[in-house]
């Protein structure tokens, strides 16, 4: 692509989501001795599924593995439908298409966000938070 493009990031979207077998091992090595607060859980109080911190999203998942952990980058992208176009333009198949999401009971965010897998097929979630 010749044409030249600059996204406009928005460094509160930005985060990396691992994926873990044992929350609470994960939450005591990142909330508890690194010092991260929680700042949004999701599912039951009693076993949730997903717990965000400052960056990074904490995603549970008892059969992961070693090595096999990342489970997406987040980039927060202001001009977000802009950038979308131009992975579309460029033959990228959107895992998730661009969609709005409204907030949830759970401190979830109105935001947009659409998934791309990248060259080497790491999951990429572009994103902007509408409120």
């Amino acid at each position: 692509m010749s044409e030249s493009f600059n996204a406009e990031v928005q460094l509160s979207a930005n985060h990396t989501a691992i994926r873990v077998a044992d929350l609470t091992k994960a939450l005591g090595f990142y909330s508890d001795l690194l010092g991260l607060p929680v700042t949004r859980v999701r599912g039951p109080v009693d076993n949730p599924d997903s717990v965000w911190l400052p960056g990074l999203q904490i995603v549970v998942d008892p059969n992961v593995t070693a090595g096999s952990n990342l489970d997406h980058a987040a980039l927060g992208i202001m001009n977000i439908e802009e950038a979308c176009k131009r992975l579309d333009d460029a033959g990228y198949k959107a895992a998730t298409p661009l969609t709005e999401v409204q907030p949830d009971d759970q401190g979830g965010r109105h935001l947009k966000m659409a998934f791309y897998h990248d060259p080497e097929g790491n999951k990429v979630e572009v994103l902007c938070y509408l409120d």
